[in-house]
């Protein structure tokens, strides 16, 4: 089933000529057998990014840096790794086992991000988009990144000085949400396949839960979930979203769930057009 959503997010992106396409983290766990869903992603002849999650491995992608950017028809793309934790005077990449047992702040943007990209921003002539698996701007618990006061200040400091900085994109919530803090647009992106709540959800059957004691952690989508971005000559950005509804019609309302983590519940990605200003 995996891999069918994947394909069906290359087609997605096949038939509508995208220029690239992009997964904002966790993917999947760097395994063998998981090395099909790359395959899945190669469908897509044209350039392919990924942002690093707090599940993946920078090798296992093929990545030769874990943050970087570039240039796409006039637009100036830049992919952060969030995935630090700061304990004490020490900033350490995360990993599944080490986030769960240190104390400190988690996630966490390094020094020497932040002043890259602060670099980034002040050197670009194009408009720009910053990618990042957490997000920089969700204040719930430890959803967003620690240190999201300075990125934002480098960010709202820099649009002042006249950089056309579009938009921020996350994922890692799981949810759609578009939010906006000095007059920059932060967009969560929703999951392509489910929703993650870290407690029994799904009432899946006996034998499902012995073979996959993850699985009822979650509720999954009927429909794999993705997102069209176009951005316009004026710099709007229109968002062409889907509905996915949930597995078996099973909602998180019937668990009496609206919202998680500090955004809504939905299984969708809305359809809008943003205006810029």
């Amino acid at each position: 089933m995996v891999c069918k959503r994947l394909e069906a997010f290359v087609d997605r992106a096949n038939k509508a000529d995208a220029d690239f396409i992009i997964q904002l983290g966790d993917l999947c766990y760097p395994t063998e057998e998981n090395r099909i869903l790359l395959r899945a992603l190669d469908r897509f002849a044209k350039p392919k990014y990924h942002l690093l999650g707090n599940h993946d491995m920078l090798n296992w992608l093929g990545m030769d840096r874990d943050y970087y950017s570039f240039i796409c028809k006039d637009v100036h793309f830049i992919k952060l790794d969030t995935n630090y934790i700061k304990h004490g005077d020490k900033v350490i990449p995360c990993s599944h086992r080490n986030n769960k047992i240190m104390k400190g702040e988690y996630p966490y943007l390094p020094e020497e991000q932040v002043a890259w990209l602060e670099k980034e921003i002040a050197e670009s002539v194009y408009p720009i988009v910053i990618f990042s698996h957490h997000s920089l701007e969700n204040s719930f618990r430890n959803r967003g990144i620690a240190n999201r006061n300075t990125v934002q200040d480098i960010i709202a400091r820099e649009t002042q000085k006249g950089k056309d900085i579009l938009a921020c994109m996350n994922g890692h919530d799981h949810a759609d949400s578009v939010e906006k803090v000095d007059s920059i647009l932060y967009i969560t992106v929703n999951s392509i396949s489910y929703k993650w709540f870290g407690f029994q959800s799904y009432p899946f059957s006996e034998e499902i839960q012995a073979n996959y004691p993850d699985l009822p952690d979650i509720i999954l989508h009927e429909q794999p979930l993705s997102s069209l971005i176009v951005i316009h000559d004026n710099n709007d950005i229109e968002i062409q979203g889907m509905e996915g509804g949930y597995q078996d019609h099973f909602s998180p309302s019937a668990l009496g769930i609206h919202a998680w983590d500090g955004r809504a519940v939905s299984a969708s990605i809305q359809s809008r057009r943003l205006i810029y200003s």
